[in-house]
């Protein structure tokens, strides 16, 4: 008999009863598919539509940087553009390397940029600019592509060795054209924190003819960072070093540095006069890194170095007997410790090469063998010598003057109090006007440093100090702003606000044609993007505006330039000592908001300019931490 409809319909419902459920985990895994589905939180979706007006912002910049007269510039912003680029859209970043390379390697690039102003000779200081340009794509390239850095490296030295006849590469006293720029990429790398790719754009040196000396000193800097990578050069190094017939005694001293002393390095100079130096250390902090060499590098070194000092000098000439003379002497107490086997046969050649010196030679050899360090023994006072000079001083015009300059080193370096009791030894009356004004100067610009983490009220003093030093309106402005930054650290917020105001009107007052106006509120916008404060927004348009209504803004570099002493001998300084970036502004206030920060940067008039905010933003809104809290709008 067929079954019915609801006879079918009640099997399936039965099948359905009776099958078993889900288990727990189905079950879990069920209910994560639906969270990862889930639509991304108002965070999430502002933070995606932020990096994409960022990547567009870096399209952007590459795009408006082809038109720039100048070849530097245009190859500098392009390259920038190119590495931020590149994780976000490679094809583009690669296509933008690969045109931009094309052109700084084009016959007669040279002509296309400006130039430095770095060199008297306009043809060298346009070649010496061409090859920072290049060097900007090189970095780029090798950084985020090798095997696209190299071929780049490269085709460079083929365009560098054919201009130098094919000759540069044959010379050891120095690095050809290709070797030389190699070298400096390597440096870089390293300088930007890549010991990885620094180590592998420095490796083809190694197997070159170059000097140990000229390679020594990078090899002791990677160490800081990578010591595995710069001690596998290290080892390549001692075994060319080694097999080598050219390698000679004072490359024997340049190799010793590692092992002998970390940080410090001696050799021979072309008059057989022992020189000494520091080698080595971290590019990235100024601090020596001296971790210790393994047992199986430091053998490696006695065996190329023995190897080397036991083999007769060439043709026993007198400057390369004393070289041998001295770097035996200089080793010997370490092979002594470390390769004893090798100390007998130093002994007798040591002895050998002393008979065939003059007796006044060999002693100043033997004298300078156990330097070790150039350290002074104690600390050095930064105005001891012009303390000294005053006291020697002919006459009191020359007293004021070494003690204007002293006063200027005393405020550089926070010294207030020996800054002040020098101002009020200066005799006369204008130069003691001119040592007050340096004083107040530093003494305001230096705000935030000098007042930092104090109270409410010791930051409201300081705010009375930037109104009352006798200072400029840009200066009192710059105080002002960074009175404002502290308040608004210790969470005093609407005095933070009113004083960010005032200090926006005394930058007001500044000049226009000369830079000062757009100095002072680069200053103070600073301060009001570090703190986070809703007058930002106020800020920048009167930034921008200033900007464009001054002539030369020298790339953006800027600082209030000061003129003092007597007109037959005028002391130039700058205040901040260090010029900063007007792009450090748009840098500072990308993550508190992105559009409005693109905004002012695309209402630059000046391309170049405007190309440099739009990177300097970019890139500090696609570095931004995630979470990092907003600027509220007001």
């Amino acid at each position: 008999m067929n079954d019915t409809p609801r006879q079918l319909l009640f099997a399936a419902t039965l099948a359905c009863l009776l099958a078993p459920g889900p288990t727990a985990a189905a079950f879990n895994s069920q209910s994560k598919t639906k969270q990862g589905a889930r639509k991304p939180s108002v965070n999430e979706a502002r933070q995606r539509r932020e990096a994409r007006e960022w990547v567009a912002a870096l399209r952007e910049a590459a795009e408006l940087a082809r038109g720039f007269d100048d070849l530097y510039e245009s190859a500098d912003a392009q390259a920038r553009a190119a590495d931020l680029l590149w994780p976000h859209d490679e094809a583009t970043a690669r296509a933008v390397l690969r045109r931009v390379w094309e052109s700084v390697t084009a016959p007669n690039a040279e002509t296309k940029v400006e130039g430095f102003g770095i060199s008297d000779d306009p043809e060298q200081d346009r070649r010496e600019t061409l090859a920072a340009a290049r060097r900007h794509v090189l970095a780029a390239a090798i950084k985020h592509d090798a095997r696209l850095g190299e071929a780049f490296m490269q085709e460079l030295a083929r365009i560098l060795e054919a201009g130098e006849g094919g000759a540069g590469g044959r010379q050891r006293e120095r690095l050809s054209g290709g070797g030389g720029e190699r070298l400096s990429l390597a440096y870089r790398l390293l300088g930007e924190g890549d010991p990885k790719r620094a180590a592998e754009a420095f490796a083809p040196l190694v197997e070159s003819a170059a000097r140990p000396g000229l390679l020594i000193n990078f090899i002791s800097s990677l160490r800081a960072s990578a010591p595995r990578e710069a001690d596998a050069l290290y080892l390549r190094l001692l075994a060319r070093s080694r097999t080598s017939p050219a390698t000679d005694a004072n490359d024997v001293l340049s190799l010793s540095a590692p092992v002998v002393s970390p940080g410090f390095t001696v050799f021979l100079d072309e008059h057989g006069t022992p020189s000494f130096g520091r080698v080595g250390g971290s590019v990235l902090d100024g601090r020596p890194g001296h971790t210790a060499l393994a047992p199986e590098v430091r053998r490696a070194f006695y065996e190329a170095a023995a190897a080397v000092l036991l083999r007769p000098a060439p043709g026993e000439a007198a400057e390369a007997s004393g070289a041998q003379f001295f770097a035996i002497g200089r080793l010997l107490p370490f092979f002594e410790r470390e390769a004893p086997q090798y100390a007998a046969q130093l002994h007798a050649r040591q002895n050998a090469l002393a008979a065939s010196l003059a007796p006044a030679r060999r002693d100043a050899l033997s004298a300078s063998m156990g330097v070790q360090d150039l350290a002074a023994k104690n600390p050095v006072d930064p105005i001891a010598a012009e303390v000294a000079a005053v006291k020697a001083a002919p006459d009191p015009a020359e007293r004021d003057f070494i003690r204007l300059r002293a006063v200027l080193t005393a405020s550089r370096r926070s010294l207030w109090e020996r800054a002040r009791t020098l101002a009020a030894e200066v005799e006369s009356a204008d130069a003691q006007r001119d040592a007050r004004l340096v004083l107040a100067l530093h003494q305001v610009l230096g705000t935030s440093a000098s007042f930092d983490d104090e109270k409410e009220d010791s930051v409201e003093r300081a705010a009375e100090f930037a109104r009352a030093a006798d200072v400029p309106p840009e200066v009192r402005a710059a105080g002002l702003g960074q009175a404002a930054e502290l308040m608004a650290r210790l969470g005093a917020r609407p005095r933070a606000d009113a004083l960010f105001a005032e200090a926006a009107g005394y930058a007001g007052q500044a000049a226009r044609d000369d830079g000062r106006r757009v100095t002072a509120l680069a200053l103070v916008s600073l301060s009001a993007a570090r703190a986070g404060s809703p007058r930002l927004w106020e800020l920048l348009p009167a930034l921008a505006r200033a900007a464009d209504e001054t002539e030369d803004l020298n790339y953006g570099a800027l600082s209030f330039w000061f003129t003092v002493g007597p007109e037959k001998r005028p002391m130039e300084f700058a205040v901040p000592d260090s010029p900063f970036q007007l792009t450090d502004v748009f840098a500072a206030a990308a993550p508190l908001d992105a559009a409005r920060t693109l905004a002012e940067a695309r209402s630059l008039s000046d391309e170049v300019l405007r190309a440099r905010a739009l990177l300097a933003a970019a890139r500090a809104g696609l570095e931004k931490p995630s979470g990092a809290p907003r600027q509220a709008a007001r």
